[in-house]
């Protein structure tokens, strides 16, 4: 699986482009505005992109998300307890930007897969940071792979002043992330990678 990382917009929020090189099956994860780079690289692969995954329904991860699915007729999957924020521009704080309400055409729950091509993510509903908020699993051997959205960030983690947030709650998803007992390759939300084992070690919110 190959991923091609983007920051699109205004709001320094990642965007990943994953695919598989062999059947060019594709999706997209976060995409917080439409970006004609994007489209490019879709386009000059000759990827088909299915799946548009939200791992949260915030502005600044969902704006360009209709722009994609009618590029390329993905289908936008996101949490079940997301779809209120999908449909409410004041829950999703898409009201201050006059970008409108995302349809979802996927919901999904822990424990679910969606696949593409040859992988397979499969999901960890991590609350805290949004009701809904997931993480996105790979694995493939010695690969490990986990996109975390605004749960857990390098060195910090998401705020839990927004609606459906809770500090305490959230503690207990990076319990369930620490409880994993492996190593991943963190992409998330905003920032740079970093890695599971490094954040249990030095990021302060990890109970130790």
């Amino acid at each position: 699986m190959r991923i091609s990382t983007y920051i699109p917009g205004e709001f320094g929020a990642n965007c990943y482009l994953l695919y598989d090189e062999k059947n060019k099956k594709a999706c997209l994860i976060d995409p917080g505005a439409y970006d004609q780079e994007i489209m490019d690289e879709i386009e000059a692969k000759e990827l088909v992109c299915e799946y548009i995954i939200l791992t949260h329904g915030h502005f600044d991860h969902i704006m360009g998300a209709e722009a994609f699915k009618e590029k390329t007729g993905a289908k936008i999957a996101v949490h079940e307890l997301e779809a209120e924020y999908l449909a409410d521009p004041e829950k999703s704080m898409t009201c201050y930007y006059d970008s409108g309400t995302v349809l979802a055409d996927v919901f999904f729950s822990d424990g679910d897969k969606i696949a593409f091509g040859d992988f397979s993510l499969s999901i960890i509903h991590t609350p805290g940071h949004s009701k809904g908020s997931s993480c996105l699993v790979y694995e493939n051997g010695d690969t490990k792979i986990m996109f975390t959205g605004d749960t857990l960030f390098s060195g910090t983690i998401g705020r839990y002043d927004f609606y459906g947030g809770d500090y305490e709650i959230l503690m207990g998803s990076l319990e369930k992330l620490k409880s994993l007992g492996k190593n991943y390759e963190i992409y998330s939300g905003h920032g740079e990678k970093t890695t599971l084992d490094d954040e249990i070690a030095q990021n302060p919110f990890f109970k130790k």
